[in-house]
This record gives C-alpha cells, sequence and structure tokens, in this order.
C-alpha cells in the first residue's frame, strides 16, 4: 500500500521504465556543464553503433530532431528471487516494454511525446514478417541488431525520422524516483491493480481512499506498469470499483501523465542544485544506452534551450488505433486516417505550420447573443494558425468565462488555446466520443467575457490549467473491414474504454 508522504526506500528493479528519464537527464546534463564535467560522465554511458540506422541530423542550428527512447523487459542483473521475475516463465532477451518518440523543436520551444503501443501490428524491418512492434527490439540476441530492427521499423512504418537512440534499463526508474524523493500525487478515489480474469493484483498498487501520497520507487513503478486498474466510482465505497479496460492504452495514458508530474518534481526538489543534479545524473548515466553520435555539445546546447521548459507544456499524443485478434493473438493496429495526422506531427518537416499548433484543432460555440462571434472566432484562430472545425451557436449560456472542452489527452493544447484568447477560461474534461461528434478534440464555448484572439500566446504562467484529467472515458474505433494478416475478420465496432488518471490537487491542499 502506498504510504502518505513518507521518504522513498530503496526498492527492487521491475520490468517496466518510462520515457521521463531522458528528459531528466538532458536537463541535469546541461546544467552539469557549467561544472565542466559533462564529458567525464557521458563517458560512463554504453555508446552503440547505430549510424547506420538513424537519419543524419540536420546541421541548421536548432533542427527538429527525435529521440527514440525505449525501456525494455530483459531481466538481465535481477538477482533470482527477485519478484519482477514473476511470470515471465521462459522470456528471454529484451523486448521493448515502453516506446516513446520524443521531438523537440528548439527553435519554437517545443517539445512532444509520442507512445507507440506495444501491441502494436507493424511490419517487422528485414524480417519479412508482420509481428507486434516490441518484438522487433528481441531481433538478434542482443548487440545493436535489435535496435536497429526497432529504428528502421518505426521509420518504415510510420515515416517518422529517427535521430537518436535511447535505451534504459530496469535499475534506472527507481534510481531517479528516489533521487527526487519519490513522487507526490493526490488521489481523488481509491485506486488499485485487480484483474477480475483470475482474481490476482499483477501489480502492488494499493491505493485505500482520497488523499495525497508520495510514491517511493517500488510503488511508482508498480503504477505506472499496471495493466489491471481499477478506480471507485464512489470514493470509499468498495462495491463501485470499476476497471480501466484500456490495457495498454490506459497505461499510455498514465504514463504520459506520470511523464509531466517527474519532471515537475525534479525541478521542485532543485534540479539544478548541485547535490539534486549530481545525484539524478548519477542515476541516469549507469542505466542507459544512447547512440555513438549523441554528444556532449548537442545535450549541452539542447539543455540550455529547455532548461526553463515548463513540464506542462509537453505536449503527450497517442495514436488511434483499434483492436484486432491476428493469427490467434490480440492486436492493435491503426485507425486510418486519423493516425496520419497524429504521424504528421513527428514526420520532419511535414507541415510548415507554426509547431506548437500542428495537430491542435478547434471547434467554436458562440455562447453569447453576440452576431456571427462563432464564424469570426474561427476565422480569427485560422489566421493564427490553428485548425478549425464547422462554427455553430450555443446560445442561452449566462457564463462570464468561455469555457474549453477538451478530450483525454488534450491537456496540453486545451492551455495553449487558452493562452490564445483574450477572455477568462474554464477548462471543462470530456469525454473522447464526446469530441468525436464535435470535429475537434477542442471545442470552445465564448462567454461574455471574450473579446478577441491573440496572435502571440500569452505567457505559460498566466494560464494555469488544465494539468491533469479526470477520470473519462477514451474510444478507439474499428473500421470497415478485415485485417489482411490473417485476422480473424472482427465486425466494425466502436469500443469506449474506461480510463483512469488521477486529477488536480484540490486548492488548499498541500501535496509535495
Amino acid at each position: 500500500m502506498a504510504s502518505r508522504k513518507t521518504k522513498p526506500r530503496r526498492s527492487w528493479p521491475q520490468r517496466l521504465i518510462i520515457g521521463f528519464n531522458v528528459c531528466v537527464i538532458v536537463v541535469a546534463l546541461s546544467t552539469a556543464a557549467v561544472f565542466g564535467y559533462v564529458n567525464t560522465k557521458l563517458s560512463d554511458v554504453q555508446r552503440l553503433a547505430l549510424s547506420g540506422a538513424l537519419t543524419e541530423s540536420d546541421p541548421t542550428p536548432g533542427a527538429p530532431e527525435n529521440f527514440l527512447i525505449v525501456g525494455t523487459d530483459s531481466d538481465l542483473g535481477l538477482a533470482a528471487d527477485d519478484p519482477a521475475l514473476q511470470g515471465r516463465g521462459d522470456v528471454t532477451g529484451a523486448r521493448g516494454d515502453t516506446i516513446m518518440i520524443l521531438h523537440v523543436d528548439p527553435k519554437a520551444h517545443h517539445a512532444a511525446l509520442l507512445s507507440l503501443p506495444r501491441d502494436l501490428w507493424v511490419e517487422i524491418a528485414g524480417q519479412g514478417i508482420h509481428s507486434k512492434i516490441n518484438s522487433a527490439l528481441g531481433v538478434g540476441g542482443g548487440g545493436i541488431a535489435g535496435p536497429t530492427t526497432l529504428i528502421s521499423t518505426i521509420e518504415n512504418n510510420f515515416d517518422i525520422p529517427i535521430h537518436h537512440y535511447v535505451e534504459i534499463d530496469f535499475a534506472g526508474f527507481e534510481n531517479l524516483i528516489e533521487a527526487i524523493d519519490g513522487v507526490p500525487i493526490y488521489f481523488q478515489t481509491g485506486v488499485r491493480d485487480y484483474d477480475p480474469a483470475d482474481g490476482l493484483a499483477h501489480t502492488a498498487i494499493d491505493i485505500p481512499g482520497p488523499g495525497c501520497y508520495t510514491l517511493d520507487p517500488q510503488q511508482a513503478l508498480a503504477y505506472a506498469r499496471s495493466r489491471h486498474m481499477q478506480y471507485q466510482e464512489v470514493p470509499g465505497d468498495p462495491s463501485t470499483w470499476t476497471s480501466d479496460n484500456g490495457n495498454d492504452l490506459g497505461r499510455i495514458q498514465r504514463q504520459q501523465d506520470f511523464v509531466r508530474r517527474v519532471l515537475q518534481r525534479a525541478v521542485t526538489k532543485g534540479i539544478r542544485d548541485p547535490l539534486v543534479m549530481n545525484d539524478l545524473v548519477d542515476a541516469g548515466v549507469k542505466s542507459v544506452r544512447m547512440d555513438e553520435n549523441l554528444s556532449a555539445g548537442a545535450i549541452i546546447d539542447l539543455g540550455r534551450t529547455f532548461r526553463n521548459f515548463d513540464p506542462q507544456d509537453l505536449e503527450t499524443t497517442q495514436l488511434p488505433v483499434y483492436p484486432q485478434t491476428i493469427n490467434g493473438a490480440a492486436a492493435l493496429k491503426l485507425t486510418m486516417p486519423e493516425a496520419e495526422k497524429v504521424l504528421a506531427q513527428f514526420q520532419t518537416g511535414a507541415a510548415d505550420v507554426d509547431p506548437q499548433l500542428r495537430g491542435v484543432s478547434v471547434t467554436v460555440h458562440n455562447g453569447t447573443a453576440r452576431e456571427n462571434e462563432a464564424t469570426n472566432v474561427t476565422r480569427a484562430l485560422q489566421k493564427v494558425g490553428f485548425s478549425t472545425g464547422r462554427p455553430s451557436d450555443e446560445l442561452g449560456l449566462t457564463d462570464e468565462a468561455s469555457i474549453i472542452r477538451y478530450a483525454p489527452g488534450q491537456e496540453r493544447q486545451a492551455r495553449l488555446l487558452a493562452r490564445h484568447l483574450r477572455s477568462e477560461v474554464i477548462f471543462e474534461p470530456v469525454s473522447s466520443s464526446y469530441s468525436r461528434t464535435e470535429e475537434s478534440a477542442l471545442v470552445l464555448v465564448t462567454g461574455r467575457s471574450f473579446t478577441g484572439v491573440l496572435t502571440a500566446p500569452r505567457p505559460a504562467a498566466d494560464v494555469p490549467g488544465p494539468t491533469t484529467s479526470a477520470p473519462t472515458s477514451t474510444t478507439t474505433t474499428t473500421p470497415d473491414g478485415g485485417d489482411e494478416e490473417s485476422s480473424t475478420g472482427d465486425d466494425a465496432t466502436t469500443t469506449t474504454i474506461p480510463g483512469f488518471l488521477p486529477g488536480p490537487t484540490p486548492p488548499g491542499v498541500d501535496c509535495g
């Protein structure tokens, strides 16, 4: 059970690593530069000769780049009685348990994180087969064959160039969590890992009820890796346990939220303090493998650019997918053409628009009695660079503030929209199914305080939210037609997947 506001203790490695490690390490190393030991620290990092697989970086200063961040499920180095070995059976080697692409655009001061589901069905580069994407890392049994295959698989299937590669081992997660003294999270309700199918808890996360809990390394891993998350719809009522049936998709959503929380915690704990920074760097460099082209100078330049980056401005993105049974196994496939819009954000140079506005689509409703307001606001947003849906009226409202309705995973986009508005704003989370009926993930309902659209956004500090979503719904759609890779021929359906994310800390509550 998680302990309330307790000091985290050193714990055993687990089977999941998530990509925030690299973000923290980059900031820490950039700060370390002023103390003159970056090169010394980087000499401890294991390098991989991946130049033949990686896309050559654009030599133009400040050009966008993609970092492939991989957490493996390798059990190398674990003791024979380590709990992480439970249930692995005859599994050997390493597979990509968590696969993320971090897109950084220094000129726009913009960073975006795309998570690829481990069960995504793709053509494995150079193997002449289709399989789940997490199997690509296991090709070759070690060395650079696995990373090379995974990089090529992503580039071939999604047309996303990979400029740098970073791989993180088991111990890195717990070491970094310990270096920042745990991760505080306010839970509005009870949370646990429990699989109704077998009656078992597969991880140790167990939050008994509402409150602030500081997760230690073991608890943090249990929370981040849970594929059988349940939450109480009515806090304190054990008869209302509800399963987050999203499995990998729900886990991705929680991991991306967790990335922001860890980055914010690192900043709060004083990542630029020499002692804190040294602990983070030591924890990081011993736990990663990276390509040989990621030089100390490149890390320093990147870190300096993003030194004051607000973790809440990190854009997190999921691919729209649908479930399908292939050769008797459950898998996920891309939903087209929706997936193309997401992928375009990571295909460097694919869109000639303000990078911060790529993929941000808004449908405007007139919430006042002012004539043609929805149409006029839509045109103003288009001039700034937003994509827009068809404007309409939603009259009869008496709110002074404008309302921004946003779907799960669209917190950063909602905040960016608010920064472009000359208006008081209320953020209102909605389900993905609602947003799909609106043509856009964001819906703006103008209020009486609305006076215009700003060409340049207000400072991020002027718009304090939203940071997280309350429990809501994630929708995936199965398109018509069968699967060409030996599918069972699933019918076209729309599946609504209950999802869970902890909400913001209530006003007046100190949660670290």
